[in-house]
């Protein structure tokens, strides 16, 4: 059971010996009820209470009293989210091992449950970190707001280590600040770039169209491009990327550090504009802008398996270290769906962790096997 044996490290500094009960015991109980698909604190208390789970507590974690439910609700509250983001970092920082050669997916998501907490004015705003090619999150940081997601997730690049990964993520962060952040990190950047940086999307979108007229008699630096026609969805949509690392005169005229690739990905619907410090291909600009989604895969899956942006927790450190635990346990189904029951939806692994005791178990001990 080593997932929760690491996560009640997070108690160890303030535990609460209650009557019969303790915290670690109250992260355990979160931990198994969303593996069970209880998407709040209260489906988890009437989980963990129910004459069918009380045994096996028992049996197998040594939990022999529940809390009231008043009292389960004050002891999460008390659970420190800042050592527990610590302890889940570097767990799955271990799990995941080496990112060299990998791709991290970095993007907020609003908890629109939490708009209307006391004191605050704004939904909290979680920034994740997520590598695709394994499909685990290894970190996030909690900001008060949209507006204050940009220097929250440079602190989370600097609690990483994203070593010889190439890091994508959206257009609110392509800021030169962040792609300094990244590259002393020893990582490399794939940013976005629209009107939020008018003058640089204006540059690229003029230099990209003047390499793809007839008026262009560059030899040296061709324009390099590769179209992939896709189905999903019920549509047929084809990706063009396109890139040229003529990029001398942008580095002049704006202050994104070591810019190597600049290029678009064009749809039917709309053209993205990228610029990178690496030395991409048309292909793999195609497939890294791709991967950019996957982390928003990962926000959407918080929803249909936990629903997170319905659970209404007026406390914010209750909220955060629910959304910590939810990553944990969404980690954890990911890697056993994938290494032992790889044509299972997570829906279906969470209804047999319900319903039967032994795949519940199972899931816990064989899930990075």
């Amino acid at each position: 059971m080593c997932i929760i044996e690491e996560m009640k490290k997070a108690t160890e500094k303030i535990e609460y010996q209650g009557y019969n009960y303790t915290l670690s015991s109250v992260i355990e109980i979160l931990i198994l009820g969303l593996m069970c698909k209880m998407t709040s604190l209260t489906d988890i208390h009437f989980w963990a209470k129910s004459k069918a789970v009380s045994p096996m507590l028992k049996e197998h974690f040594n939990i022999w009293w529940i809390p009231c439910y008043s009292h389960f609700t004050v002891l999460v509250g008390m659970i420190d989210a800042e050592e527990l983001n610590r302890i889940f970092m570097n767990f799955f920082a271990k799990l995941v091992g080496e990112v060299t050669g990998k791709t991290i997916a970095i993007d907020g998501k609003a908890i629109c449950a939490t708009a209307n907490m006391k004191h605050y004015s704004e939904a909290l705003n979680i920034a994740s970190a997520f590598v695709v090619e394994n499909g685990v999150t290894i970190g996030q940081l909690a900001a008060d707001s949209k507006s204050n997601e940009i220097p929250i997730v440079r602190e989370l690049i600097r609690l990483l280590d994203i070593k010889g990964a190439t890091v994508v993520a959206d257009v609110l962060h392509c800021q030169h600040e962040t792609a300094k952040e990244i590259l002393e990190a020893e990582a490399d950047y794939v940013l976005s770039v629209k009107k939020n940086q008018p003058t640089l999307h204006e540059d690229i979108a003029e230099m990209m169209d003047f390499k793809q007229s007839d008026l262009c008699e560059i030899k040296t630096a061709p324009l390099e491009k590769v179209s992939k026609t896709e189905k999903g969805h019920g549509r047929i949509e084809t990706r063009t990327a396109a890139v040229t690392h003529d990029v001398d005169w942008l580095k002049q005229r704006c202050k994104f550090p070591e810019i190597r690739t600049i290029g678009f990905i064009k749809t039917n619907a709309e053209t993205r504009y990228y610029l990178s410090s690496r030395t991409l291909t048309a292909t793999e600009l195609l497939t890294i802008t791709r991967q950019e989604w996957a982390v928003e895969a990962m926000h959407w899956q918080l929803d249909v398996l936990f629903g997170e942006d319905i659970t209404t927790i007026h406390e914010r450190n209750s909220q955060i270290v629910l959304n910590i635990l939810r990553k944990a346990v969404l980690n954890v189904l990911r890697l056993y769906r994938d290494k032992h029951e790889p044509r299972q939806s997570m829906v279906n692994i969470t209804r047999k962790c319900l319903h039967d005791t032994d795949v519940l178990l199972e899931v816990l001990t064989k899930f990075a096997l």
